[in-house]
């Protein structure tokens, strides 16, 4: 995923490495402190050359397929899931799934467990087969490493809105926290601005422990028009 606020067409790409930065991969002589300072030269040299002249950088904001899987989920929680939606995220799904079935959550990273769920469900509600080979080897995968008991909260916290998870089997987060005072250990101010922005509503989600079934209905009309029976 990648943002821009400016209506330009994104990060501007790398160019080609000069000659006196390629031949840093020749052995450097004097010791690992001049090679140190090499490194850091072509490293400010590399900034310099892509700063903007009005003095500021833009770069690829990217991030791990779970935020493209939960956008379908909560689209589905909150009714408005639509088939072009739907059919987008669920290509880039698939294309950044690696060979053993799983997600990562950083690039070149290995499979990791409440991603491949998350991963896997997404693709469930956008009419992927179970059987289909690459969701075979996603839940297989996932069985292998103690299944949805061992994900993360969030990822249980999703799977409870559609009734796939037991609310009375998640921790409590009683939404009263955000009257602890500052001097309180863990009080809300504890927890950085971008924790605080998902804390505070999860305290009234779990307290309201909402649930709305993924209607089986609109997954299985998914299911047929993908593989056009």
């Amino acid at each position: 995923m990648t943002a821009t606020t400016d209506g330009s067409a994104g990060a501007v790409g790398p160019r080609a490495a000069s000659a006196s930065e390629t031949s840093g991969t020749a052995p450097v002589r004097g010791g690992l402190d001049e090679a140190a300072a090499r490194a850091a030269e072509r490293s400010i040299a590399h900034l310099l050359d892509r700063q903007d002249a009005e003095g500021w950088w833009k770069g690829d904001l990217e991030t791990n397929v779970t935020m493209d899987a939960e956008d379908l989920l909560l689209r589905q929680f909150l009714g408005i899931l639509d088939a072009e939606t739907t059919r987008a995220a669920a290509l880039h799904i698939r294309g950044r799934q690696h060979e053993d079935g799983t997600w990562s959550t950083f690039h070149g990273g290995p499979g990791e467990l409440s991603a491949t769920i998350e991963a896997y469900v997404a693709l469930r509600l956008a009419g992927d087969l179970p059987d289909a080979p690459h969701m075979a080897r996603a839940s297989a995968w996932v069985r292998e490493r103690g299944g949805i008991a061992a994900a993360r909260v969030f990822t249980r916290i999703w799977l409870a809105l559609f009734g796939w998870w037991n609310w009375e089997d998640l921790p409590e987060l009683p939404p009263e926290l955000i009257y602890l005072p500052k001097w309180f250990p863990l009080n809300i101010y504890d927890f950085g601005c971008w924790a605080r922005q998902t804390i505070v509503p999860l305290t009234v989600v779990s307290a309201k422990r909402p649930v709305r079934p993924a209607s089986a209905r609109a997954i299985v009309a998914r299911q047929v028009s993908q593989t056009g029976d």
